[in-house]
């Protein structure tokens, strides 16, 4: 048996594990059909300032940040290993179009090592610029030990263009958790910028990448403590997350995809 004291910071770190897993790999509740691509809680975007030539929304589409494919009944598997090892498994439920972009229904189930698959259904919303808009909403229902609930800004992925120009995009979402005998708020920053592109290689094949990097601060109620993390995606232009890593408090979560009905471009 831990002493108590081994125990408490044991609830610390996994708690904090969460909420950061909860923003990076966004395994949770569905986010708003309405939601726009642009910040809806006061997120800002900020960096050179480019001038460019307007291009039809299908156009920017063809090059826009998805989370998953814009297909109807596709079916993608990715595997998860380090800190969440486990599987998810993905089927595209509806895409509905308008003159502003897409919307993207899925359901995902995500299984781990020894535990019971947690099954959520969700919203990506990619606009005409080829942005991606994931709500704050991300934050709820993470884990059936934990109740979350979250208010803040959405996390706002600026189109590859605006992001090449060296724009970044910032926000600031407030969560609190309650479980496994630990009750938590925590403020958590975040900023997202563009890496550049880059061929990668994951165990459905090889395609062309724009890697989008998110930085993360976390500050715990608990402790009082600030976290610092950072996660990477690799997103097929068109088509959506290739691999995914992220890095917390010397621990690492990453995900690549294994399978996909839709094939990588």
């Amino acid at each position: 048996m831990f002493p108590t004291g081994h125990r408490r910071n044991r609830a610390l770190l996994a708690s904090t594990t969460v909420v950061v897993a909860a923003l990076v790999t966004v395994l949770t509740s569905a986010c708003s059909d309405s939601s726009q691509p642009q910040p809806s809680g006061g997120g800002t975007t900020t960096g050179a300032t480019t001038t460019e030539t307007a291009a039809a929304p299908g156009d920017a589409l063809e090059e826009g940040l998805y989370f998953y494919p814009s297909v109807e009944g596709a079916t993608l598997s990715y595997a998860n290993s380090g800190m969440g090892a486990g599987t998810t498994e993905v089927t595209v439920d509806s895409v509905s179009s308008d003159a502003q972009g897409q919307t993207v229904n899925v359901t995902e189930v995500v299984s781990g090592d020894g535990t019971p698959p947690v099954t959520v259904e969700r919203s990506f919303r990619t606009g005409a610029d080829g942005s991606l808009v994931i709500s704050a909403d991300a934050f709820g229902a993470f884990g059936s030990s934990f109740t979350v609930t979250a208010v803040g800004d959405d996390i706002l992925i600026p189109g590859i263009a605006e992001l090449s120009a060296g724009n970044e995009s910032s926000g600031e979402t407030f969560v609190d958790m309650s479980g496994s005998g630990v009750e938590m708020h925590n403020e958590v920053t975040y900023t997202v910028s563009g890496v550049g592109a880059e061929s990668v290689t994951v165990a459905a094949g090889t395609a062309e990448a724009y890697v989008v990097e998110i930085a993360l601060e976390i500050t715990s109620s608990l402790t009082g403590t600030t976290t610092p993390g950072t996660a990477r995606y690799w997103f097929v232009p068109g088509f959506g997350l290739a691999k995914q890593e992220m890095n917390l408090l010397s621990m690492t979560l990453a995900t690549e995809l294994t399978a996909s009905s839709v094939p990588l471009p």
